[in-house]
């Protein structure tokens, strides 16, 4: 659960720095924070290759040279990254998925790789249906889980649906997870959920939806057979409020996020699972924002002086159009090598949240 815990904080977080980002961003939707500034062929032609480009050639594409900007010195796989704040270093000093010595990346080197997808098994993923920001109960939500559609133009889409959705009880306080919140009188209680039949060694996407909560989109969701213990998998949902979506778009850029278009968020780890600091983060279409948050776990807020990920491995990318999109990470060793951390093409969908946590390197990107 530590992980939704945290995005509630980042939700939470972005509220309480309306203020100061307005103030020093005009609304987030000019100069070079907005993504692209008519960038031309000469500044795609300049920009360097990182040193492990296999890490993501299964699904690399051409830079569209209309969003680089003078800023962004490489090319992560058709992603054009800027110049990284540091030399990446792992985050010691936090409460969740904190780890010390070096960072781990040997996983994106070729010789590394972790071994292709394998078998798959059916199995039941179990769990609780997390909060994202505010509520006091996690009721009534839709939980549908997809296998990811590749290649072609619905490549990164959703494929076909797993079973049959599942939704949670309308009564949370009976089975479900209860924690104390001030807002909430006596209790805030999170629904538990079963969803049998999904797939192992599968690349899968989480949807939960519902009338009460917007649309959030769960990548970068692979189950490895090694993992799944008497054929069960654990892993935690987030339920996310209509109006905490449009929270989210307000603080950042003093609007809301256009109608149709969506957001992306979500955190960079190493191989290790451990959060990693002065990664960046870029996706390949038009954004109106990208934010990194600073160091405060339990209340994290938009760092504007922030370079690359802090101690939090937080980012977030706001106000794209829907369709294809990729995003990448990237980071500079000790040693001044530029390393990609992690790719993915995904979809952004109407009025919507798509997150991508990077957590190594994605057994579907192996050659």
């Amino acid at each position: 659960m530590g992980e939704a815990m945290r995005l509630n904080g980042f939700l939470l977080g972005v509220v309480g720095a309306t203020a100061a980002l307005l103030s020093a961003c005009g609304g987030g939707s000019g100069g070079e924070g907005g993504g692209g500034t008519g960038g031309t062929t000469d500044s795609c032609a300049a920009l360097q290759p990182i040193s492990n480009p296999e890490s993501c050639q299964a699904q690399a594409s051409d830079v569209d040279c209309s969003l680089v900007t003078k800023f962004q010195k490489y090319n992560d796989c058709g992603v054009a990254q800027k110049e990284p704040p540091g030399p990446l270093t792992r985050s010691s000093t936090v409460m969740e998925y904190g780890g010390t010595g070096d960072p781990q990346i040997s996983c994106f080197d070729p010789a590394s790789f972790p071994d292709k997808p394998g078998t798959p098994a059916t199995v039941t993923m179990k769990g609780t249906a997390v909060i994202f920001s505010h509520g006091c109960s996690s009721s009534d939500l839709k939980i549908e889980v997809y296998t990811v559609a590749r290649g072609g133009a619905n490549d990164g889409d959703l494929g076909s649906l797993i079973g049959t959705p599942v939704v949670t009880p309308s009564d949370c306080s009976v089975n479900g997870v209860a924690s104390d919140e001030e807002t909430c009188d006596p209790k805030r209680y999170e629904c538990t959920f079963e969803y049998p039949g999904v797939p192992s060694e599968t690349e899968l996407v989480v949807k939960t939806s519902g009338d009460q909560y917007a649309s959030l989109y769960d990548y970068n969701i692979f189950i490895r057979n090694a993992d799944v213990k008497a054929g069960v998998w654990t892993h935690d949902v987030r339920a996310l409020a209509a109006d905490d979506y449009g929270v989210i778009s307000q603080a950042a850029i003093g609007a809301p996020i256009t109608p149709g278009n969506g957001a992306i968020a979500g955190e960079v780890h190493d191989c290790g699972d451990v959060r990693i600091q002065n990664a960046v983060v870029e996706t390949n279409s038009f954004r109106k924002a990208l934010t990194y948050f600073g160091d405060d776990e339990a209340h994290p807020l938009p760092d504007l002086s922030g370079a690359g990920t802090s101690t939090l491995g937080l980012y977030s990318a706001l106000d794209l159009s829907p369709g294809p999109a990729s995003i990448g990470a990237m980071g500079k060793t000790a040693d001044g090598k530029y390393v990609g951390l992690g790719f993915l093409r995904v979809r952004i969908f109407p009025d919507s949240v798509t997150t991508v946590t990077f957590r190594g390197m994605n057994p579907i990107l192996v050659p």
